[in-house]
């Protein structure tokens, strides 16, 4: 019985492939639905492009060249992530630097709205 149980374990748990496939498809943006991961994607697209990855990672390309590999096909837009570098540092830095600012905005109101002359 313990046998049993410790066969079905293993056969339901995802392999290394499987594992490493989901974790590059997460990084990509589904080109048809644009707002989700293309793992998560029911498009046929979407599917075609996860059957891809696999492949590419069958043939043992690392997850730089297949992520390259989309960029180069659809353009930077296609991570979900994208790398912060060039144009892309904007939109990494700007929040933190428009929160500090605004954080330092409302303290020198607030002291000068609490400060009697």
């Amino acid at each position: 019985m313990i046998h049993l149980l410790l066969i079905l374990l293993i056969a339901t748990t995802p392999s290394d492939l499987d594992k490493k496939t989901r974790e590059i498809a997460d990084q990509l943006r589904c080109a048809v639905c644009r707002g989700i991961a293309v793992s998560e994607s029911p498009s046929e697209l979407a599917q075609g492009m996860v059957k891809i990855i696999r492949e590419k990672l069958e043939q043992g390309q690392t997850e730089e060249q297949i992520l390259n590999y989309f960029v180069d096909r659809y353009g930077e837009w296609i991570l979900l992530k994208p790398k912060p570098e060039g144009l892309n540092l904007m939109v990494w830095v700007l929040p933190v630097v428009l929160l500090i600012s605004g954080g330092l905005f409302l303290t020198l109101r607030i002291k000068k709205w609490t400060t009697r002359p």
